[in-house]
């Protein structure tokens, strides 16, 4: 082969070469990921919904350490932090309800949803209880600290009582040591009171007595009779009413039983049960149901209308001619007037069928 035959071509399989004049193809790029509003929307609203579940449980969790199960006081923390971090807890499952709903067809965030749905039904009978509990406790609490006061009082007054009947009773020294003895919880007497003389030892207890009981009088006296129970009813009303409202959300956005969107028309469906009422679904229901069955009905007798005009339109246009008479017909008679009946589109048009398919009576006469 000459030199004249223009540049040899490209081996096959192989690279074309530079002499061969042949571009090669661009190598593919790299497809950005390009993200639209509602994507972006939705994964800011899981990333904060994740943010707000985590933060409220471990704040939750944090507030039950260290666990005294028989401490009133303890059992109101508790149940005041559930109150004071459930709201945080509820701003992060309606997130991930917005989240769901800009991205429908997202299945790892569908399946969160659900698993999220369903501790949350958990979650709207927790708080429901909590509103008796936090009640129940505080009003416990509040007998509780006052029968102490009480009884701290009482015995105190009796170990008074019971420490001056023993100095007045004693004769000698040993006779008030072995009295004070019987006494629960009365101090001993000192070794060096026995090297003073009783009577002296006698009067110095007694003034001793009598400024210890003036100090209890008065320490008494500036105790409070108890907590503000006005105070302390609104701030248990508050908790109560808080707890309530959680229990709501929570069932709004919970998993529902009976085929219903939610838990919240779940319990709407079962006091309607109760009551005896009919439920708003099965009303719109049975509606829905009445008004197909009517629309059925009425379908089939529009077709079995249009069934019997196409069968008379088929009859009539089947027909023979008529037979040709001799003698020429008389004049018909006039047809008795009638009330004309309203006629339907489908009616009418048959007829104008029939004028079109039938000669008339004069066309007839004509060909004799």
């Amino acid at each position: 082969m000459s030199s004249t035959d223009g540049p040899a071509p490209a081996a096959i399989g192989g690279e074309p070469t530079p002499e061969s004049g042949v571009k090669a193809p661009p190598a593919p790029k790299k497809a950005r990921k390009v993200f639209s509003q509602d994507n972006l929307l939705a994964h800011l609203a899981s990333g904060g919904a994740t943010t707000f579940l985590i933060g409220g449980v471990a704040a939750v969790v944090q507030s039950l350490f260290p666990i005294r199960l028989a401490d009133s006081q303890w059992q109101l923390g508790v149940l005041a932090n559930l109150v004071a971090n459930g709201s945080w807890i509820l701003i992060g499952l309606v997130l991930i309800h917005l989240a769901s709903v800009l991205q429908p067809r997202n299945e790892a965030l569908s399946q969160r949803l659900m698993l999220w749905r369903r501790l949350a039904v958990l979650a709207a009978v927790g708080y429901l209880l909590i509103a008796p509990l936090q009640v129940a406790i505080t009003w416990i609490g509040v007998d509780t600290a006052r029968n102490t006061r009480e009884r701290v009082i009482s015995t105190s007054e009796t170990q008074l009582k019971a420490y001056r009947n023993a100095v007045m009773g004693a004769a000698n020294f040993n006779e008030l040591n072995k009295r004070l003895g019987a006494i629960p919880g009365a101090p001993p007497l000192p070794k060096q009171a026995s090297l003073v003389p009783y009577p002296e030892l006698r009067e110095r207890l007694l003034l001793q007595l009598e400024k210890d009981e003036t100090q209890f009088r008065q320490r008494v006296q500036t105790l409070r009779p108890g907590p503000n129970t006005l105070e302390l009813g609104r701030q248990t009303a508050r908790g109560a009413i808080a707890s309530l409202m959680l229990a709501l959300g929570f069932a709004s956005g919970a998993e529902g039983l009976f085929g219903q969107a939610s838990l919240l028309e779940s319990l709407k469906l079962l006091a309607r049960k109760a009551k005896g009422a009919p439920a708003k679904g099965s009303r719109l229901n049975g509606l829905r149901n009445q008004l197909h069955q009517e629309a059925s009905g009425l379908h089939q007798q529009l077709l079995s209308f249009v069934e019997d005009k196409t069968t008379a339109q088929s009859a009539q246009m089947q027909f023979h001619p008529p037979v040709l008479q001799t003698e020429e017909p008389g004049p018909a008679a006039p047809p008795a007037a009638e009330d004309p009946a309203p006629m339907d589109d489908l009616a009418q048009a048959a007829i104008a069928q029939e004028e079109r398919i039938i000669p008339p009576a004069d066309s007839v006469s004509s060909l004799s």
